[in-house]
């Protein structure tokens, strides 16, 4: 805060919050200082915050007749920073109005930057959650058949973690077949696994708050040339950029050692996005691992490494490790195996 000249920070994003209080909640601002910390809440979670939170906070409760714009009015802050991806034209609006005195900045970037380094009790947290999409993975190798349905499998990956201790998933299930694997984000729907099929399945769970992402590609039955040969060199750039991420290497760099690979196999107009993310509370945080990325990788990060080839109304194919980035190099919290798996 003080290297962005900012007196106060407004704290608006909910994992932002958490993050700094351990508290949960769905209506709720934090304002910091340097030498205090408020956290503005409404009747049904003032009790909760007050038991939950430390003497770093003090509760401050918010009803019809007191907001959080009386509460910044009053406070009346020099320079006051806010969240501007989260917060909505009309609230930003209404801060202008309320303090017409005082310089409104960004202060983006300020509470990730602290999240992007895990501690060892958020490293626990992200392995455990790992280590059941391992069991997942297996679980679901046994359930696929031929006659599924993309929507069946998907529900099955949901059941077996909520089933195995996960509170949620961390995104969306993807689970395609077919063709459709050329669609980086496909949805699943009514196709029906068929023997000849690449099977796509990228899924997360929430354990202890924190998530968990992984991608594996198989095939039901016997797989021709042309995908065994792509499997491969998919394969090849994930390994790749396994043996390159450590510490203080630039991000561009980390997609640089997968793209490569891909680019020499010819395949590189085929991977459009980039190598990987953060992991932690959110399933995309900080760093981001793509071409632009001006980021460097520090040792506790968790991020991904997603290389992958999607030929259109064909097949595609996408490999993903969660890895924790270490002195030496990385961490692989999943152990699910990468080479080809047929069914």
């Amino acid at each position: 805060m003080e290297e962005s000249g900012l007196s106060t920070l407004l704290v608006s994003k909910e994992e932002n919050q958490f993050y700094l209080t351990g508290f949960h909640c769905d209506n709720c601002f934090l304002a910091v200082e340097s030498d205090h910390a408020w956290l503005l809440t409404d009747f049904r979670y003032t009790e909760a915050a007050e038991k939950a939170v430390s003497q770093d906070f003090e509760v401050v409760l918010l009803d019809r007749e007191y907001d959080e714009f009386d509460f910044l009015r009053e406070l009346n802050p020099v320079c006051l920073g806010i969240e501007e991806k989260v917060v909505s034209a009309s609230f930003y609006r209404k801060l202008e109005e309320t303090l017409p005195d005082s310089c409104i900045c960004s202060g983006d970037g300020l509470a990730e930057s602290l999240r992007a380094v895990k501690d060892e009790q958020e490293l626990e947290a992200i392995a455990k959650a790992e280590a059941l999409g391992d069991r997942c993975f297996a679980h679901m190798l046994d359930f696929l058949k031929p006659g599924v349905t993309e929507q069946e499998a998907a529900l099955e990956i949901e059941f077996f973690f909520r089933r195995n201790g996960a509170s949620r998933l961390s995104f969306p299930t993807i689970s395609i077949f077919g063709e459709k694997t050329s669609l980086p984000h496909g949805e699943p729907g009514n196709r029906v696994l068929c023997t000849g099929d690449f099977i796509t399945m990228d899924f997360g769970c929430v354990v202890d708050d924190y998530c968990s992402d992984m991608t594996r590609t198989v095939a039901c039955g016997a797989v021709s040339t042309e995908m065994r040969t792509v499997y491969e060199v998919v394969l090849e750039a994930q390994l790749a950029a396994c043996g390159a991420l450590k510490p203080g290497l630039p991000c561009r760099e980390a997609d640089r050692a997968a793209r490569s690979v891909i680019e020499k196999a010819g395949y590189g107009q085929y991977f459009g996005h980039g190598l990987g993310h953060g992991v932690g509370l959110q399933i995309h945080e900080a760093p981001t691992l793509n071409p632009g990325s001006d980021e460097i990788l520090a040792e506790n990060m968790a991020v991904t490494i997603e290389p992958g080839i999607y030929l259109p109304k064909k097949f595609g194919i996408r490999i993903e490790d969660l890895a924790f980035v270490t002195k030496s190099g990385i961490i692989l919290t999943a152990h699910s195996p990468k080479e080809l798996i047929t069914l």
